[in-house]
């Protein structure tokens, strides 16, 4: 069986009867939607999915700098003027 990455789960016949409910079962956690007892997705509240995304940003963010840390000695001094 795949991973679960919640605790909270809806059957696929369940969220096709009531799919309201799921979202409202949603909360601050993710719902994981199986069919067949295989997780088959997830459904995620808007702000569960804006912290992710936020998460997210801030990851891809460190790592261009990280990348970029080495040419660091190499860059030139600029005033807010020169901006």
């Amino acid at each position: 069986m795949d991973k679960l990455f919640s605790g909270r789960s809806i059957g696929i016949s369940e969220l096709r009867e009531a799919p309201g409910r799921a979202f409202a079962q949603a909360g601050d956690e993710a719902v994981v939607v199986l069919n067949h007892n295989q997780p088959a997705g997830y459904i995620l509240s808007n702000s569960l999915m804006a912290r992710l995304m936020d998460q997210l940003a801030d990851r891809v963010v460190n790592d261009k700098a990280r990348e970029r840390m080495p040419s660091l000695a190499s860059a030139r001094k600029i005033s807010l003027d020169e901006l």
